[in-house]
């Protein structure tokens, strides 16, 4: 075997961890010396830059223009919505309040700044009329990533309600353009560890100490989002279904195991539908619900989102009213809806939304180091999710609608 043939078996997050080590060794020794191997990190963020806008906006449309089904205008498709919707909002919102306590960017000072990309905090009625384009070539220009969003957002509204043939046709054309980009992005993370490499020795040389209170403080208030979320999950359990918290952790148990060595919403799916069966929850739910999950539900990508730009926010000293917390809000929804549940996309959807607020992109490379640590915990939190809410969706058919789903089945779900 090869030096190289065995380097490519190691896994990703080892390659990057690994090179998050050196690069923080070799910022060590070197110091401000460092610097000058400065452009290998700049070309890591200008690839995830190429690669992530055109990555987002398929796999939004891809996501929605998918739903074939009849079922998805009508109950069952209204309730998952709402119940991702909620969680992914839920997530969004806890992660930009512990970082507010936790205050991870703090004590971390990065010399670009913001008020150089924002003359002024716009009002929340000029925040939700500037999310709308009115020549999106222009947008496109301009980059304006909330803009391009909403119009990608609008555009696999209407391909739902274009004939069928014509429907499936773009569907799979979305698809495969999603398929495409997801390749795309697994060739910039092939690169990842020499970006991050060079990303983490020049800050290492730069900040020096800094950086020790940050990742603790990134990590852990990760972390403490994450136990939130599944508190937030088991309570939604027992408000909305009869199945007992118990039952569910124990068919769940695969999904765990999955999601902390794959670190893949999209590789769980499998798993996540034997459990909805060991649920004997009805493939006809599942099929559907599990599958759109890994798509569209990402509340650990919500968290890391929300985290993330608290902490570049907190670095430069830039203050956060409520209108930009609003926008971030808003903007934070869509982009986890086309994250792509493949491992290290989030570090994308990251670049984005930082790069939409004219925030500096220097600290990309330090949560590409140590996203590895937490992306195990927020992948399981996505598909945990996805199968509670799959649960809920489930016995709320098996109470309401019982002549929707086959008797056996209701039988079976009375009894638990």
């Amino acid at each position: 075997m090869t030096l190289f043939k065995k380097y490519t078996n190691i896994s990703l997050f080892k390659r990057i961890f690994t090179a998050m080590i050196l690069g923080v060794g070799a910022g060590l020794i070197f110091k401000e010396n460092i610097l000058i191997i400065r452009p290998l990190g700049t070309v890591f963020i200008n690839l995830l830059q190429m690669a992530a806008l055109p990555l987002i906006i398929v796999n939004l449309i891809a996501g929605i223009a998918s739903m074939n089904d009849s079922r998805v205008l009508g109950r069952v498709g209204i309730k998952i919505f709402a119940y991702y919707l909620l969680t992914t909002c839920l997530a969004l919102i806890v992660g930009i309040f512990v970082a507010g306590i936790m205050k991870p960017g703090v004590g971390f000072e990065l010399n670009s700044g913001f008020k150089t990309a924002i003359k002024q905090i716009p009002s929340f009625g000029e925040t939700i009329i500037g999310l709308l384009p009115r020549n999106i070539f222009k947008a496109l220009s301009e980059g304006r990533v909330d803009q391009i969003v909403i119009f990608s957002l609008f555009v696999a509204i209407g391909i739902l309600f274009i004939p069928k043939n014509q429907k499936l046709f773009m569907a799979n054309l979305f698809e495969n353009f999603a398929e495409l980009f997801r390749k795309l992005i697994w060739i910039v993370m092939e690169y990842a560890p020499v970006g991050v490499f060079a990303l983490m020795a020049t800050t290492v040389g730069k900040y020096g100490s800094q950086l020790v209170g940050f990742v603790a403080k990134y990590v852990i208030s990760t972390y403490l989002c994450v136990i939130f979320m599944f508190i937030v999950y088991t309570i939604l359990l027992i408000l909305f279904s009869k199945l007992s918290p118990k039952k569910l952790f124990k068919a769940a148990g695969p999904v765990l195991v999955t999601t902390m060595s794959t670190s893949s919403s999209m590789a769980t799916v499998p798993v996540t539908l034997a459990a909805a069966d060991e649920l004997k929850i009805p493939r006809s739910i599942s099929g559907f619900t599990v599958p759109l999950g890994a798509q569209m539900n990402k509340d650990g990508n919500g968290i890391m989102l929300a985290i993330s730009f608290m902490a570049v926010a907190q670095a430069v000293g830039v203050p956060l009213p409520l209108p930009v917390l609003l926008k971030v809000l808003l903007i934070g929804l869509i982009l986890t809806t086309g994250a792509g549940g493949v491992p290290g996309g989030g570090i994308v959807t990251i670049a984005i939304i930082v790069d939409a607020f004219g925030l500096p992109l220097e600290m990309i490379g330090i949560i590409a180091g140590i996203f590895g640590l937490v992306d195990m915990g927020l992948t399981t939190a996505n598909c945990f999710g996805d199968l509670v809410g799959t649960s809920i969706v489930g016995f709320s058919e098996k109470r309401k609608h019982p002549e929707a789903l086959p008797l056996e089945v209701v039988d079976e779900l009375a009894e638990n």
